[in-house]
């Protein structure tokens, strides 16, 4: 049976839509990128050429730290000069669907996995003497984008990216000189992209009192034993995000805060760690890094003694202070 590459696509994006229903409304981004590609085939004298892409990334779109991104470009590959064996000049216009992994999201330097299926337009401009007779030097073909990231806010709207990829095709005709092996093609880029979409309503504005404030935030949770965040813990931050938006003036302080159960250390740097969570949750979405300072506790200053399972639940807390 013939697969058809556009339903494959089609039925994906509506798996993903599907699955999303479930999770909190997600914020839409545009971006472009530039970079260099190079051909990976039977030339040996791959060259670098430029190449552009378009994205529109839907974030936490699917669960917390996957995301769904759908992307065109425009590239060429090819060799460094014509006329000599395999050379060759060829035309790209990819356009894929992709599935985007951050496995370390709570961080302001924010690398991320990504994979997915899409379809290749090519055009041979110029083929080598030794083309195959029964090359196609013009069609369209699947291919398979896999690549690494990374990404860092510059403001409350505009992110900083650069990628690495790999990009194996279902064709051998990229460069029309076949061996029985498809072709490929590797690249990076650089861009920026715009988020829109994630700012909360004012009215749902998070009360930070006066300066010297200190408001418990129970709402706020993480993975047992880890500094990850809890899907759960959007809300509120949500919540702080939004005011921290609408209130420039405010800076604040996270502080976090175990019982005395377990290593003293290790209490100590897991809370250091989930403050530094919840600051790169707030900065990764457009608050500025430089109002917001944080600081585990560990142990210290307990609210009731750890005499209880309840109390020691009472001491794990996690604290926003308004400093401004």
């Amino acid at each position: 049976m013939k697969i058809s590459i556009p339903r494959i696509i089609f039925c994906t994006l509506v798996f993903l839509v599907h699955t999303s229903r479930a999770q909190q409304a997600p914020a839409w981004s545009l971006g472009a990128s530039i970079g260099a590609v190079a051909g990976v085939n039977e030339s040996t004298q791959q060259s670098l050429n430029a190449q552009f892409h378009f994205t529109c990334l839907w974030l936490n779109g699917i669960m917390p730290r996957w995301s769904v991104e759908a992307s065109i470009g425009t590239a060429k590959i090819g060799s460094s000069a014509q006329g000599h064996f395999s050379e060759y000049s060829t035309s790209l216009v990819p356009i894929d669907l992709r599935v985007r992994f951050a496995p370390l999201e709570n961080m302001e330097w924010q690398p991320y996995l990504y994979a997915g299926i899409g379809l290749l337009h090519y055009t041979v401009n110029s083929a080598p003497p030794n083309s195959s007779s029964n090359a196609t030097l013009s069609g369209t073909s699947a291919y398979l984008p896999l690549g690494i990231g990374l990404s860092h806010p510059i403001d409350e709207e505009w992110t900083a990216e650069a990628t690495i990829a790999e990009n194996p095709t279902f064709t051998d005709d990229l460069n029309p000189v076949r061996d029985n092996r498809n072709d490929a093609f590797w690249g990076f880029t650089i861009g920026v992209r715009y988020t829109f979409g994630i700012k909360s309503s004012s009215s749902d504005d998070f009360d930070f009192g006066t300066r010297g404030t200190v408001r418990i935030v129970r709402d706020i949770v993480f993975d047992s034993g880890r500094a990850w965040l809890k899907p759960e813990s959007e809300r509120i931050l949500q919540r702080v995000m939004s005011s921290l938006d609408n209130h420039p003036d405010i800076d604040i302080e996270i502080r976090v805060y175990s019982d005395d159960s377990g290593d003293f250390n290790t209490n100590m740097a897991l809370t250091q760690e989930r403050a530094e969570s919840v600051k790169v949750w707030l900065v990764s979405r457009g608050v500025p890094a430089a109002r917001i300072s944080t600081q585990g506790y560990g142990p210290h200053n307990p609210l009731v003694p750890n005499t209880s399972a309840q109390n020691m639940e009472t001491n794990r807390r996690v604290e926003i202070v308004r400093m401004q």
